[in-house]
């Protein structure tokens, strides 16, 4: 009996220990973003916020500024922006050229 009350415990709380990492995680899928060209490095910092990139996409975790600044902050550093979700909000058409108009177009010859 003290075998298996012993077992259920240890089986319990491994569950707990378990179930608290998966809480743990990061949450990367905040920001969406789809650029115009690809990037070359994995982990991009953009106004203090790590994106991690696979070819021209890119997503981050949810940072304190507005989705439009973050944005113009991504277009200035990695080029032109062709589509920016933020949670569940997509930039529209206007947003986006208000975002790329941002865009350093120079940084895309030094990545």
């Amino acid at each position: 009996m003290v075998r298996i009350a012993a077992l259920l415990f240890s089986l319990v709380g491994s569950l707990a220990l378990l179930g608290s990492a998966a809480v743990a995680q990061p949450n990367t899928g905040f920001y969406s973003v789809t650029l115009a060209n690809e990037v070359t490095d994995a982990k991009q910092v953009v106004r203090g916020t790590l994106f991690s990139c696979n070819g021209a996409t890119c997503a981050a975790a949810e940072g304190t500024s507005r989705p439009a600044i973050v944005c113009a902050s991504v277009a200035r550093e990695l080029g032109p922006v062709t589509s920016f979700r933020a949670g569940n909000e997509m930039l529209d058409g206007e947003a986006l050229a208000k975002c790329n108009a941002k865009a350093d177009t120079t940084k895309l010859v030094r990545r």
